[in-house]
């Protein structure tokens, strides 16, 4: 079905029930979609450049900035996963007084990490749809207290296994929540900026674990609490933050709350030069109700609509990029980035690990800047494709003994400081794809399934997580730094596929992205492709502005 827009002379719905009760506004806009009256689906301030739109928007900017910020325990948590392994006293504790891990032990506590982000994002999504964003925060909040405390008492390999499953629970329902939540409250033009802040915050965490663990290996060597401790630290600030933080307008729409959403936007949006509530909270109901007619017919359970059809291709796409971020090798370089420079004869990995992040940053920082104002499909491509050449470099350069004494200290050297350079390229590529790929998880769903569909696409990612986590330890403990030729690869053959099935998102309003899924616009068509909400809110503008160039 096409959206229903006629010339923009004739009024729009906000114009005709603009006073209207805001019980009534879905059935007022029900019947100017069934009498084929023109629906306003775009705001004129969606028009506005990125940079004017952050500081016009300060308010909610601030506000999804708080919600991203909660991503700095979801970066911690893992970071602390992936650099204690080489701390000495938890080596001694989880070994039994051993010198070394059993590299069993340390792919199935990765492979428990991913196993419990499956779990939690399966069951929180029934939270998220029906209870809403801020309850499913709250329950992301106690889980995670669950897992610190386990952690904090962990005092074999066996607790700490459950302690991760625990943990992964937490962190999968954060994914699945905040990004979520951080899209449905941002303005159109800057939702990708916003939305990738999470994965900013995220890695902005990673900085500190291998930092305190650095410290302590030089200072107490076989003290490996402290880093655990302070994650409850930052469990207090999330759940001010959880407090603090407004339900999504988008959900209270949705459930019929049409009341206190207006509340919201009206609370969020404060002091913006010539913004109106009342339209702006119409547009919402108008793309809800619009959403709402097309799937008038379908009788299915949510959950199994999300395979069928139209909704299936956005499935896909949704689950694309977070699938590239695994294919691409973000489990060598970065989940295991301690134990895999160990095994690469590395005499340093704590500080090549803090390298690796602050590279991370860097790549995920560029990604947020400029993913609005450049768009998301090559910047994503070309991302994830730097990445992949760089692990595919990584595993060429496996393939010579760079430790042999016959090589010489000078060029063995050189081919060590190679790897690192190579290394720093994949986190720069994969870690900035990723940011960009929350984006896709968060904005592609239609509003309806967006809670389901996003919760499926990263049960999907972290399946593959759960393949990678448990494979890589032992890939790296048999192939070493050659495993890179694997993930070179799978990274070239992802980047083809997204090549073909990323569309261009940026700067489109969710009833836009509706429209061009509906009329099957091929994805790579996206960015160039004029749509009916688009071409009536011109035509609208154009009329408004005759009288005063008559004038």
């Amino acid at each position: 079905m096409e959206t229903n827009i006629r010339s923009a002379n004739q009024p729009t719905h906000v114009e005709q029930h603009g006073t209207i009760d805001n019980a009534a506004l879905p059935t007022a806009i029900d019947k100017a979609f069934a009498s084929g009256e023109a629906v306003q689906m775009r705001s004129s301030l969606d028009n506005l450049p990125t940079f004017q739109a952050v500081r016009i928007y300060w308010r909610i900017s601030l506000i999804c900035m708080m919600g991203a910020f909660c991503a700095a325990l979801d970066g911690y948590q893992v970071s602390i996963a992936s650099s204690i392994v080489s701390n000495k006293g938890f080596i001694q504790i989880m070994s039994n007084g051993g010198t070394v891990l059993n590299a069993t032990y340390v792919a199935v506590w990765g492979g428990m990490l991913s196993t419990g982000q499956l779990i939690g994002v399966g069951f929180l999504q029934f939270a998220t749809d029906a209870l809403g964003r801020k309850i499913a925060m709250h329950i992301t909040w106690l889980t995670l207290c669950v897992s610190v405390a386990l952690e904090s008492a962990a005092s074999n390999w066996l607790y700490w296994l459950f302690a991760k499953l625990i943990g992964g629970a937490g962190l999968g329902m954060m994914q699945a929540t905040y990004p979520l939540y951080i899209a449905e409250h941002s303005p159109t033009q800057i939702r990708g900026f916003l939305t990738t802040s999470y994965m900013f915050w995220y890695v902005a965490a990673q900085i500190f674990a291998p930092l305190a663990l650095r410290q302590l290996a030089i200072s107490s060597p076989y003290d490996f609490k402290i880093p655990i401790y302070t994650q409850w630290g930052m469990l207090g600030v999330l759940l001010v933050i959880n407090v603090f933080l407004p339900e999504s307008p988008w959900w209270l729409v949705q459930r019929g709350k049409i009341d206190e959403a207006e509340k919201v936007l009206a609370m969020t949006r404060k002091g913006v030069s010539g913004y109106d509530v009342k339209e702006e909270l119409a547009i919402i109901v108008a793309t809800i109700e619009h959403e709402r007619i097309l799937t008038a017919s379908e009788t299915q359970n949510q959950l199994f609509q999300i395979f069928k059809g139209v909704n299936l291709w956005r499935l896909f796409i949704a689950f694309w990029p977070k699938a590239m971020q695994q294919l691409a090798g973000q489990s060598v370089t970065n989940n295991y980035a301690t134990y895999f420079f160990q095994l690469a004869g590395n005499a340093a990995p704590f500080t090549v690990t803090i390298i690796l992040a602050v590279c991370q940053l860097a790549g995920v920082l560029s990604s947020s800047l400029i993913s609005d104002r450049f768009g998301r499909r090559w910047l994503t491509i070309g991302l994830f494709g730097a990445g992949t050449l760089a692990i595919l470099g990584i595993g060429i350069l496996g393939s010579f003994d760079y430790q042999s004494p016959k090589l010489g200290s000078v060029l063995s050297l050189t081919m060590i400081f190679r790897q690192v350079f190579f290394a720093c390229v994949s986190n720069f590529g994969v870690i900035g794809g990723a940011g960009i790929a929350y984006s896709y998880v968060a904005e592609i769903p239609t509003q309806r399934l967006r809670a389901r569909t996003a919760a499926v696409a990263l049960m999907g990612s972290f399946c593959l997580g759960l393949t990678f986590n448990y494979t890589v330890p032992l890939m790296l403990n048999v192939w070493s730094v050659r495993t890179g030729y694997f993930f070179g690869a799978t990274g070239a053959i992802s980047c083809i596929i997204g090549y073909f099935v990323l569309p261009e998102i940026a700067c489109r309003t969710p009833a836009e992205i509706d429209e061009m899924f509906e009329n099957r616009i091929a994805p790579r068509k996206f960015r160039k492709h004029v749509t009916q909400v688009q071409t009536f809110l011109e035509e609208k503008e154009n009329m408004e502005r005759l009288p005063q160039d008559k004038a």
